[in-house]
């Protein structure tokens, strides 16, 4: 039995990796705005999906399709569709011999936390494993993120209008999560250079550091994901604050990868974005 999995482009994923790990990307379109107008996203065509899928199934017995949580786009939609199109059926991919060959997860995350969980997936070699790895990492994850301005996340609808009046206070930074629940404020600190720091003091949080002194309990390893939005030096610099911050408190690090926001994530959350997924090694 061989599994093969699709993601979409919200997974910042680099392409070498992906290619190497057999992970198929669906790319989120971005379309330019007209007159001046900002740019706008939209989610794959059910076309687009289809052929992804009708390729992987070409290649592999079995086919996990893992996308982006329906929380911040549509894309799980399209794909249920895309998947009942490609198998003739039902969306859950259940053909008449009561095998499955194809399922499409809603992730529940996005950006690393998902990329991290196709990572995961793509270790295995049936569907049902795949699934579970997939299902396990997510659900287990956290995504943390900072944005220079909130007037792109405000302008798409994803955060609402007291958290963007909040952001535009004077020097005012919210520490920003995203997951099934869609955007949401996790702390707020007043100035870049302490939002930076607070951003690496939640991934320490969620990868089990302590910064207790003393005995202290064994962590889980963990998997680190770090995003930037423009400069790779500020990725790198914080890849290497984040190593020694976890390093420092108790943490166990199995990886970290580090890759540029997809252009369509950026599109909603602008220019000067940092971000960090922690996920279980499942």
């Amino acid at each position: 039995m061989t599994l093969a999995v699709v993601t979409d482009s919200a997974a910042c994923l680099p392409p070498a990796l992906a290619a190497d790990r057999g992970i198929d990307v669906v790319t989120l379109p971005v379309l330019p705005g007209d007159d001046g107008a900002p740019a706008t996203t939209s989610r794959p065509s059910v076309e687009t999906l289809a052929e992804a899928y009708e390729s992987a199934l070409s290649r592999a017995d079995q086919v996990l399709a893992l996308h982006l949580t329906s929380a911040l786009s549509g894309t799980v939609e399209n794909a249920r569709l895309a998947a009942a199109q490609v198998l003739g059926e039902d969306a859950d991919g259940a053909d008449s011999d009561g095998d499955q060959r194809l399922l499409v997860l809603d992730s529940g995350v996005s950006a690393g936390a998902l990329g991290l969980a196709a990572l995961a997936a793509s270790r295995a070699d049936d569907l049902r494993r795949g699934a579970g790895l997939a299902r396990e990492s997510a659900a287990r994850s956290h995504l943390f993120f900072v944005v220079d301005s909130l007037t792109e996340l405000r302008r798409g609808g994803r955060v609402e209008r007291t958290t963007a009046i909040l952001g535009g206070a004077l020097g005012i930074r919210p520490i920003l999560r995203a997951d099934a629940r869609g955007v949401g404020v996790v702390e707020t600190v007043r100035g870049a250079a302490r939002a930076r720091r607070a951003l690496i003091a939640q991934a320490v949080l969620a990868a089990g550091g302590t910064t207790l002194h003393g005995p202290r309990v064994p962590a889980s390893p963990v998997r680190l994901a770090v995003h930037y939005a423009d400069d790779p030096q500020d990725g790198q610099g914080l890849e290497d604050e984040l190593a020694d911050a976890l390093a420092a408190t108790g943490a166990v690090i199995d990886s970290i990868l580090r890759s540029p926001i997809d252009e369509a994530l950026r599109v909603h959350v602008g220019p000067g974005t940092l971000g960090v997924a922690v996920a279980p090694a499942v």
